[in-house]
């Protein structure tokens, strides 16, 4: 497992390499309407942690979820995202995925990552309503198209959400399309700051 090292997009969270580019807002993020205030991942998407992410996804290994989570909550902590936080809100699972999966990796990760921060969580606020085509084989535009409409926020969600800041968890970022759209529900029904948390980071899509 390869941690993340900055600099980093102060939006998306991509790696600069060293060399920043206008006031440190990678191309993607500038070319595009990025509803999330802040995204960073812990650790690179490579061989050995995609073997350990697909057994805690598929294979219903719950146990890995504790030392994840501790690692995520360190990193937050040494990259100051662990901050001013009211409310966290997994990603949610569409009913019918879930029903198939019998388990929401990022619900398992906000639940200890809340309790590790002492701050509320809450799985019921943020809806996938859409059982959109997995995004894994698509193309960075596909992924954007395809996602869009999949969320909302219920009644009492969009009460409980305004005017606070909001820290989102999944457990991987490709191009951001997932989270942005979540974001994107969040802000419009009047939500504070949206943050974004991901495990790893896997490699950004044309």
């Amino acid at each position: 497992m390869r941690k993340r090292l900055p600099p980093f997009c102060r939006k998306c969270g991509r790696q600069m390499h060293g060399n920043p580019e206008s006031e440190n807002i990678c191309a993607d993020c500038r070319n595009s309407s990025v509803y999330f205030d802040r995204a960073l991942s812990a650790f690179h998407y490579d061989d050995a942690l995609k073997e350990l992410v697909h057994n805690f996804k598929y294979n219903k290994a719950t146990c890995m979820a504790k030392e994840f989570s501790d690692l995520i909550t360190a990193f937050m902590k040494q990259h100051g995202i662990d901050r001013e936080i009211d409310l966290i809100l997994p990603i949610p699972m569409h009913p019918a995925r879930l029903f198939k999966r019998e388990i929401n990796p990022s619900d398992i990760l906000a639940k200890n990552i809340a309790g590790k921060l002492a701050v509320r969580y809450s799985g019921a606020f943020l809806k996938k309503i859409k059982n959109a085509r997995a995004q894994s084989k698509l193309s960075r535009h596909e992924r954007i198209k395809n996602i869009k409409g999949s969320f909302f926020l219920t009644r009492h969600g969009a009460i409980e959400t305004r005017q606070k800041n909001i820290l989102l968890v999944d457990d991987l970022f490709t191009t951001g399309a997932t989270v942005n759209e979540c974001a994107k529900v969040l802000k419009k029904a009047g939500s504070g700051r949206v943050n974004v948390i991901t495990l790893a980071r896997g490699d950004s899509l044309p």
